[in-house]
């Protein structure tokens, strides 16, 4: 049965990923290829436009086009795949992500408009508090010695124009922090600024940070993280300073410390490309997509870490869980109305509080102020949900039995807890067992939302592969394939535990043991 399951899913990945790829590839039968780039724009006027969650490209796009139709998404991988599918018709980014952007897709479905829309200064980002004020004029004094030292211009050119081999990191793992170590975030898919390569975050701003710290004795830890989630960190203390192309503007101002412009960039907009053609075979594609995905730079690799720290947050996640609902179900048997009442009060707010909104609000407010990662946080934040799932299970599976059980059992001589242990829970658990095993596969699949705290799951894995290859669909249907597998494993465990501790299933000798049949 399994062989089966495995190959069932291994077509359904070549498949899936084929038409995927066949798809991003088709032709229109418009004629806006043979138009001039001008007059696309006038055309765009009222069309839909994707904007890259808290970037300040929304309000430029209004500014430009005042009838255009904004639609968001969280990274520039999304809003290439939204444009070949025919979900919005244009997008805005920047000019030099763009050029790194067609050097990893060899697709020509997509083409950036030649004008220049218009040019904004991004800075390095700090927390608009004293400390912060006093980290940002540090590094602003360091920008104007590397300035003058032509370190900062040697540095860009190699990001910008060297070959990928000859663009070099320093060790940062080797720096002596003698003031402390200082967290730097980063979305890690804004190349040539912050990408992943080989499983190490590098990039030209990633390289200034590090240089920075070398030189005023920091030591730096690198944070991954989504974009849009980046300031708020930055704001809550979370991290130190931040980087990942944010233009300087004046609201932002307000709120958080720019430092010294390092980089004035220009705006394109894209379109979809449709004199494009794409004569590869179906073969040919899904080959090529799978040594993308998986073969360059050893990614892979970043499926497996992405698996394993979804397998932790999961499995540690189930165990406190069920702890924690356990010990609360019995608190609320033995107490009276006022725990029964903030119980329910707690659950409530629970059940009715989107996961992603609870972790986001332990990991910024909460726990904003201590060090606690975002690992930790995840598993306390599902240990909370899946604790009151298990309360309810409980609940559901013991009153399954017949309260006369209990009546009998205490009229034998048995306390209540006796009874409970010994006689009504054994009896509930076939009860449970399946509600609990649909809570588990529930939990994996809840899991893909901890990248917003900075936690390098399944999810943000093939997030991270998307932005560096912009195939589409074959690392999201790798990431299924793998999350398949997870809850695969995780209900068999489930499945063995129900067997052993259903009463049914069990042998005579078993039940019998320590009985005297013989009397």
């Amino acid at each position: 049965m399994g062989k089966k399951i495995t190959v069932i899913l291994m077509v359904l990945f070549l498949v899936l990923g084929g038409l995927a790829c066949s798809a991003a590839g088709q032709e229109e039968t418009e004629s806006q290829g043979q138009d001039s780039d001008e007059r696309i724009l006038q055309e765009l006027d009222g069309k839909r436009f994707g904007v890259q969650t808290g970037s300040t490209f929304d309000k430029d796009v209004l500014s430009w086009f005042p009838n255009a139709q904004i639609v968001y998404y969280n990274s520039l991988p999304d809003l290439v795949v939204a444009l070949q599918t025919g979900k919005i018709d244009a997008f805005p980014s920047d000019a030099i992500a763009l050029e790194m952007m067609n050097d990893q897709n060899d697709s020509d479905s997509i083409r950036a408009l030649k004008p220049f829309m218009d040019e904004y200064s991004c800075g390095f980002v700090f927390a608009k508090t004293p400390d912060g004020g006093q980290l940002r004029d540090s590094f602003d004094e360091w920008m104007s010695s590397a300035e003058a030292s032509g370190q900062l211009e040697q540095m860009m050119d190699k990001w910008l124009h060297a070959a990928e081999e000859d663009k070099t990191m320093p060790d940062y793992k080797a720096l002596t922090a003698e003031k402390g170590t200082l967290v730097f975030a980063t979305e890690a898919g804004f190349p040539p600024f912050d990408y992943l390569r080989s499983g190490e975050v590098v990039g030209f701003e990633v390289e200034m940070a590090i240089d920075f710290c070398e030189a005023y004795g920091y030591g730096i830890e690198i944070m991954p993280m989504s974009f849009d989630g980046i300031l708020p960190a930055v704001q809550t203390g979370k991290v130190d300073f931040s980087a990942s192309g944010f233009a300087i503007t004046e609201e932002r101002k307000e709120s958080i410390n720019f430092s010294k412009p390092y980089y004035t960039g220009g705006t394109k907009i894209v379109v979809r490309n449709t004199a494009s053609s794409d004569k590869n075979s179906f073969i040919a594609k899904t080959m090529e997509s799978f040594d993308k995905t998986f073969l360059r730079e050893d990614r892979w690799k970043l499926f497996v870490e992405g698996s394993f720290n979804t397998l932790v947050i999961t499995v540690f996640s189930i165990l406190f869980g069920t702890l924690l609902g356990f010990l609360v179900y019995m608190l609320c048997r033995s107490r009276g109305v006022i725990v029964n009442s903030v119980t329910s009060g707690f659950t409530w707010l629970l059940q009715g509080m989107p996961v992603v909104v609870l972790l986001m609000i332990l990991y910024y407010i909460v726990f904003g102020k201590t060090s606690l990662g975002g690992m930790v946080i995840s598993i306390i934040g599902f240990t909370l949900v899946f604790g009151v799932s298990v309360l309810g299970i409980l609940k559901t599976g013991v009153a399954a039995v017949d309260h006369g059980q209990t009546e009998a059992a205490c009229a034998l001589g048995c306390t209540s807890r006796q009874a409970f242990f010994h006689i009504i829970l054994p009896q509930a658990l076939p009860f449970m067992t399946g509600p609990y095993k649909g809570e588990i596969i529930g939990l994996v699949k809840a899991t893909a939302i901890v990248g917003y705290i900075a936690v390098l799951d399944l999810t943000k894995m093939g997030d991270l592969v998307r932005s560096r290859t912009y195939e589409a669909f074959f690392p999201l249907i790798a990431v299924m394939v793998i999350y398949f597998i997870l809850e695969g494993i995780l209900g068999a465990c489930v499945r063995s535990i129900a067997k052993k501790t259903n009463p049914r299933k069990k042998n005579k000798g078993t039940l019998l043991k320590g009985v005297n049949r013989h009397d």
